[in-house]
């Protein structure tokens, strides 16, 4: 099943050729319409979101070309990059700037990209990975620099944080642009594989757990039954997936393509890519079908079976994430 099966080159078409706001704003609500109506048809949850992950994309590069602005590339990062966002997914943005473009101007007309995307009903990304700030507005020349830096010393400067940004970013223009699609991801990958210490600290992000599922007896005894899905399940899940496809050296960026390619490198066993690519699978099919709606999740709300498939989910995630915490500590990654 193509994306157009659903409706969304129609959006694309839309956008591709939109000559202002207006026509921007229309093309973006029709591909989600379209991805909306598709999840409910039962497509595939995993090509909705591939889908509509494109008509983000495609609008951030309409933004932009909107904008007057300096020479620069513009590219997106996490689940709009990776092919893997839902209704509600904001942009995490990043420019390569010309060498001779002035950093004040592009901040300037960066922060106008996306207040065109805000008043599109695209949101900015809430941690602040934004192409309008200086840390993701740079000349090619230093973000290599930053890569190199960041690879070698992942504790300082966010080092992991920056390069885990940089291995799940796109450039999001035509490909006559002239910018390789994976021109930041790649240097990250090489610097990555070539410096242990960042891919040890990409794992112990990802088998740092920040939120749990409450017990039943908690609930009983608390009223307490709200989870974030997106920490709790979520951001494990893809963090695994990113730091085995970066140990394998492999430039995939969804979710189930890193996961074949961290099983070709014998990086993870075939049982838990399995595993994880089942709860992978569940977990979009639960954002884009589920009315709970965001990454908060009242679990008294839910269907008994929504709530057993999604305990089942963070249990099997978790058991993988001590199992890799064990045997990073014996040195088997190295």
């Amino acid at each position: 099943m193509s994306s157009g099966d659903f409706g969304v080159d129609a959006a694309l078409a839309v956008i591709h050729a939109a000559d202002g706001e207006d026509a921007l704003r229309s093309g973006i609500e029709q591909g989600l319409q379209a991805a909306r109506a598709a999840a409910r048809a039962s497509a595939p949850a995993v090509e909705v979101a591939a889908g509509w992950s494109v008509v983000l994309r495609s609008g951030l590069a309409a933004a932009a070309r909107l904008t007057p602005g300096p020479a620069w590339s513009w590219f997106v990062s996490g689940s709009v990059a990776r092919g893997e966002a839902v209704t509600g997914s904001d942009v995490e943005t990043l420019v390569v700037l010309a060498g001779d473009a002035a950093c004040d101007e592009a901040l300037a007309a960066a922060a106008q990209v996306h207040a065109v995307l805000e008043r599109c009903g695209v949101r900015a990304d809430a941690n602040g990975v934004l192409a309008s700030r200086p840390r993701f507005c740079r000349t090619a020349s230093a973000w290599s620099d930053g890569i190199a830096h960041w690879t070698s010393d992942p504790r300082a400067d966010r080092g992991v944080v920056m390069t885990g940004v940089l291995a799940d970013c796109r450039a999001v223009q035509p490909a006559d642009d002239g910018v390789a699609e994976d021109f930041l991801r790649a240097q990250v990958v090489r610097a990555a594989v070539a410096n242990y210490p960042a891919r040890q600290y990409l794992l112990q992000d990802a088998t740092t757990f920040r939120a749990t599922f409450p017990s039943r007896l908690r609930m009983l005894a608390n009223q307490s039954d709200a989870v974030d899905l997106k920490l709790a399940a979520i951001d494990p899940l893809v963090k695994i997936a990113r730091w085995a496809a970066v140990s394998a050296g492999a430039t995939a960026l969804s979710t189930p393509h890193r996961l074949d390619a961290a099983a070709a490198a014998n990086v993870l066993d075939a049982e838990d890519v399995s595993t994880l690519q089942d709860c992978f699978a569940a977990l979009i099919r639960f954002r884009w079908t589920s009315r709970a709606g965001g990454d908060q999740v009242m679990l008294s709300k839910l269907a008994p079976q929504e709530r057993a498939m999604l305990r089942s989910v963070a249990r099997e995630i978790a058991g993988i994430s001590r199992k890799l915490t064990y045997l990073a500590s014996t040195s088997a990654f190295r």
